[in-house]
């Protein structure tokens, strides 16, 4: 849910009604990057999403790209994720989970809700603090890089 919408039924023909219900202007470079989004499902970082958003509005700037993210974050549509040394990632606002970068390729995964709920209580069982995970990425090495090296 976002700003009480459910997110799970957002399809991208939805763009437009889904900025207007969130009190924005849809016009179509806020279109483009919404149905981009929409279309990728998941996190994506703003170079990446202006190459998709290209496919709806072929001459749109990732500097529009990154005022649109704005606009969006501003409105709970999405959120961003700081993923390790690169790019932040954006994503759907609903989606809070987890997720882990590795350091090597920059590949994401999302983490089990389970144990990040399991971790996040047991934190709170040692020290007494309640992590909030979602806005940072945990950095690691993924199972092909880990190959590599060994």
């Amino acid at each position: 849910m976002i700003n009480g919408l459910p997110v799970d039924g957002w399809a991208v023909e939805d763009a437009e009604a889904i900025l207007r219900d969130h009190g924005c202007r849809a016009t179509a470079p806020r279109v483009a990057v919404l149905r981009a989004l929409l279309r990728h499902g998941g996190p994506i970082d703003a170079a990446e999403l202006t190459r998709l958003a290209e496919v709806e509005e072929s001459t749109i700037h990732e500097a529009t790209v990154y005022r649109t993210i704005g606009v969006l974050s501003d409105r709970g549509i999405v959120t961003h994720v700081h993923a390790g040394h690169g790019p932040s990632l954006v994503r759907l606002g609903g989606d809070h989970g987890l997720l882990a970068v590795c350091r090597d390729c920059g590949a994401i995964a999302q983490l089990p809700a389970e144990a990040v709920k399991t971790f996040v209580e047991q934190v709170h069982a040692a020290v007494q603090f309640t992590l909030e995970p979602g806005h940072f990425a945990l950095e690691g090495v993924c199972a092909a890089c880990a190959g590599h090296s060994a």
